[in-house]
């Protein structure tokens, strides 16, 4: 699995070393794994851990949006909780603002576990490694590549080598979606009874 320093390399040698500007290569990268990320719906976990009398907790920093709270205090069953308007006053959970609100207000100590969509995290380090499958990690320096070499500062009058790394991107991009997509009907298409 290429690291973020692998990727930039990659690019260097996709451009002929043409362009060292590392900064705006890591955020066309990270631009391309947003792209990617999009159709992948990458799903995070949240461990809440509720408090008598207190009904707001804060959403995790990645939280993109909402999936699915389960009362996991009982290791028996899981209880749901169903998405509820901030102005309805039923058991569930809104989201406003940053924060997760539990209704109604818990009047004792539980576990929630809540499973949510989140943001890729950012490529900064060296050794960060992005969170896609690592057969479409060369996408995101393909899609890197074609952009800069785009670039008017670099004066390429002929534009089908960046042309040819930007069709690969949307061939990728699209073979990346089929992949995602089968891959969550399969998940989608298990039922797990915890009791």
């Amino acid at each position: 699995m290429p690291t973020l320093g692998e990727l930039r390399q990659r690019v260097f040698h996709a451009t002929s070393g043409l362009y060292t500007e590392t900064y705006h290569m890591d955020n066309l990268l990270n631009d391309a794994l947003n792209q990617l990320v999009e159709i992948a719906k990458l799903r995070g976990v949240q461990t809440l851990s509720l408090v008598p009398g207190t009904d707001t907790y804060t959403l995790a920093d990645n939280f993109k949006s909402p999936g699915q709270l389960l009362d996991t205090t009982d290791q028996n069953c899981a209880i749901p909780y169903e998405l509820v308007d901030i102005t309805e006053n039923r058991f569930g959970y809104t989201i406003e603002n940053g924060n997760i609100i539990i209704k109604p207000v818990p009047q004792q100590s539980k576990e929630l576990t809540h499973y949510y969509y989140k943001y890729a995290t950012q490529l900064v380090n060296d050794s960060d490694v992005p969170e896609i499958d690592s057969q479409y990690h060369d996408l995101l320096s393909t899609y890197a590549s074609g952009m800069i070499l785009l670039l008017p500062t670099l004066q390429i009058q002929d534009k089908t080598i960046s042309d040819r790394y930007l069709v690969r991107w949307q061939e990728g991009k699209l073979n990346f979606a089929n992949d995602m997509q089968r891959k969550n009907k399969a998940t989608r298409g298990r039922t797990v009874n915890l009791w």
